[in-house]
């Protein structure tokens, strides 16, 4: 009887080969380019959910808590199942690829279910600017393997650029309304009381903000000296400038205040 061995594959072919594409690639090795789609796919996943939440559970071959770890941000168990199901469907494809054949619905499908990965994500971090234009990479090549992968298995990529161009645009104004709160930006009302605009200053560099805020913590630190000298120079002036005289018309002022008290008390008890 003639035995068959079967691959044991981490959750499916096309997880287990994009992970295994990835680390290749990130050693800068080389790796099968018909794993090309899958080895983005995971590192879209590595960019959204960090690389240990997705590599650890693939080193202890842990495949429950892969998934887990794809609900981090509040996706739906169905959309991971389905992502899931997706990765393998298209697999499948590619191993029996025939050139009248595409996969142009399978790709879809899957970005799709990442851009929304990347959606949960943001509404708790904010991706940064390099991290968004990896994802470009992804979801619009303009260059590469993948787009050349793209071309000769999908018929038209027109809806999930559109979609992505379009979520892009809202993440890029949620960068912008994120640096508005950035903890090391001053009150609106000080800006504007030196002639600048909290808008315009959260778009700059975490540096340039600082040396702006060095500029104003100075000048608000000289009009604070000036206020105090302002309020010595007052007290100076009701002093005569010596203690021992001071001491005595205080004294004196004291003893008076007493006598009027005692007059007054004499005069009302007649």
């Amino acid at each position: 009887m003639q035995e068959v061995f079967i691959e044991d594959y981490f959750v499916n072919a096309a997880i287990e080969h994009g992970i295994r594409s990835y680390l290749s690639a990130k050693e800068g090795e080389k790796y099968e380019r018909i794993y090309t789609f899958e080895m983005y796919v995971i590192k879209a996943l590595t960019i959204i959910y960090g690389e240990k939440s997705i590599l650890l559970p693939y080193k202890i071959d842990n495949e429950p808590a892969f998934k887990c770890n794809l609900l981090m941000y509040g996706l739906k168990e169905a959309d991971v199942e389905s992502f899931i199901e997706y990765m393998d469907e298209y697999y499948n494809f590619m191993r029996d690829y025939k050139s009248e054949r595409k996969a142009t619905g399978l790709i879809n499908e899957i970005e799709q279910i990442l851009i929304k990965m990347i959606l949960k994500k943001s509404k708790k971090y904010p991706f940064t600017q390099d991290e968004l234009k990896e994802f470009d990479t992804i979801f619009k090549p303009i260059n590469g393997e993948l787009k050349n992968l793209k071309q000769l298995i999908a018929s038209n990529q027109g809806l999930i650029i559109r979609e992505w161009e379009t979520q892009r645009s809202d993440l890029g104004n949620t960068q912008i309304r994120l640096k508005a709160i950035n903890p090391n930006l001053l009150n609106a009302s000080t800006y504007y009381k030196y002639g600048y605009d909290i808008k315009t200053i959260a778009e700059l560099s975490s540096k340039e903000i600082d040396e702006i805020n060095e500029i104003i913590i100075n000048e608000e630190n000289k009009v604070e000296i000036i206020n105090n000298n302002v309020k010595i120079q007052r007290r100076l002036a009701l002093s005569t400038g010596y203690v021992l005289l001071d001491i005595l018309i205080l004294f004196s002022v004291i003893v008076t205040s007493i006598m009027l008290v005692v007059v007054a008390i004499s005069a009302f008890w007649g």
